[in-house]
């Protein structure tokens, strides 16, 4: 008699989102009740771990567990470790008190309805204390019990293959953070966030460490600040604007996710080995300046990919008054047109005119000609889909044939 055994199903594909942010709010909660119906799960900040002479300084969040839970996905937690020089051991003050907090941290959640799907450790280890990080979760294992345990770790570790080896094998599974590994090295350099032909590599090579792993990818921004002399200084992400010295030279650096779309269906289509999904950092909230917005990422989660489409229109108001609009008809956010060239019948006067929002208006070679200039709009003042923006208005007697066309942006 024979017998036909099924092949073995591959596991399915996931895109999961971390939710990064400290304070639980109505933004947070509306962003993820907008992103539940696409994404195949989430990730919670849920305390960091800093050191301060060689003892830990807990600052743990306040997700609202019960919300989480209602939304009907998988929910993990993670732990957030800063630099620690050792020594590691397993039995330690150290070792407890970091067990204590992970088991804290799952009571709580599940005290209020969640069962976190995985506890993620973000530990900031150097290349070579990897040994040590092994000890840290053998000692964390029992107190998380049944929890999938997780941690997240640099392409860089993998040279170390004996060392990584065991580290993977002393969790259930590990995340590969393929983003923000290098720094600018001047303003006018050429710099991404995610090297999609790097991190595919480093994904193969991930594949034969022969434990179960996703990749993480960004969806961030941030601002990078140059000297005079064009040195890098310093980084900045969310929230005011720093006080710059005079002189600083500031560069935007942004996740490409037209870039970041074409890697995340190349690692679907042809998953290396043990490799199950990825992991989106992190969740865009109202009021993020340099994440992306949500259609960004619903776009990409639906398996589509995202198109930059900036416009400019006129638009009258009232009679006689243009008013010129920047309009982003895409799917990804981008800034305002550099330039946008103007023009009118020539025997129309034009009475009074001015940019708006960093833009100038200057005077071309005829009299019904115009150019609105982007001359000072901050490098981070992006127009999100379905968004527009007033750089200029002009005045006319009457309303009348106005054209306003940008330049085609260079491939």
């Amino acid at each position: 008699m024979l017998i036909t055994i099924p092949a073995a199903q591959a596991a399915p594909w996931t895109q999961e989102v971390y939710v990064w942010q400290r304070q639980a709010g109505p933004e947070v909660a509306s962003a993820m009740q907008g992103a539940r119906r696409l994404a195949d799960g989430f990730n919670v900040l849920a305390a960091v771990v800093a050191w301060s002479g060689g003892r830990p300084q807990v600052s743990r969040f306040t997700p609202d567990f019960a919300s989480l839970a209602r939304l009907g996905k998988p929910v993990g937690l993670s732990l957030r470790i800063g630099p620690f020089p050792g020594p590691f051991a397993a039995d330690d003050a150290t070792a407890k008190s970091l067990a204590a907090l992970a088991a804290s941290l799952l009571a709580e959640a599940r005290a209020a309805g969640l069962t976190p799907s995985e506890l993620q450790i973000d530990f900031d280890c150097a290349e070579a204390k990897l040994a040590g990080y092994r000890v840290w979760l053998g000692a964390l294992r029992p107190a998380v019990g049944k929890t999938p345990l997780i941690f997240t770790a640099l392409p860089v570790w993998l040279g170390h293959a004996a060392e990584f080896v065991a580290l993977a094998q002393a969790a259930d599974g590990f995340i590969l953070q393929v983003h923000s590994l290098d720094r600018p090295v001047s303003p006018d350099a050429p710099f991404s966030l995610c090297d999609p032909v790097r991190a595919l590599a480093w994904a193969a090579q991930a594949g034969r460490v022969g434990v179960p792993f996703r990749v993480a990818l960004p969806t961030y921004g941030y601002r990078v600040a140059f000297d005079p002399a064009g040195q890098f200084f310093a980084l900045a992400a969310e929230g005011r604007d720093p006080a710059w010295p005079p002189g600083t030279q500031v560069r935007v650096a942004r996740a490409d996710a037209p870039a970041l779309a074409r890697l995340e269906q190349a690692l679907a289509a042809a998953p290396p080995p043990h490799c199950a999904g990825v992991i989106w950092f992190r969740l865009p909230v109202a009021g993020d300046r340099l994440n992306w917005d949500e259609t960004t990422l619903d776009t990409i989660l639906r398996g589509e990919a995202p198109a930059p489409k900036i416009t400019v229109a006129v638009e009258w108001p009232e009679p006689g008054l243009a008013e010129i609009v920047a309009v982003n008809a895409g799917t990804t956010s981008e800034l305002p047109p550099g330039r946008v060239a103007l023009r009118w019948p020539a025997p129309e006067k034009l009475l009074a005119a001015d940019g708006l929002g960093g833009f100038q208006l200057e005077t071309r070679g005829g009299e019904a000609q115009m150019e609105a200039v982007a001359a000072t709009v901050p490098p981070d003042a992006f127009l999100a889909p379905g968004q527009k923006r007033k750089i200029a208005w002009l005045r006319f007697p009457h309303e009348l044939s106005l054209d306003a066309t940008a330049p085609a942006a260079a491939p």
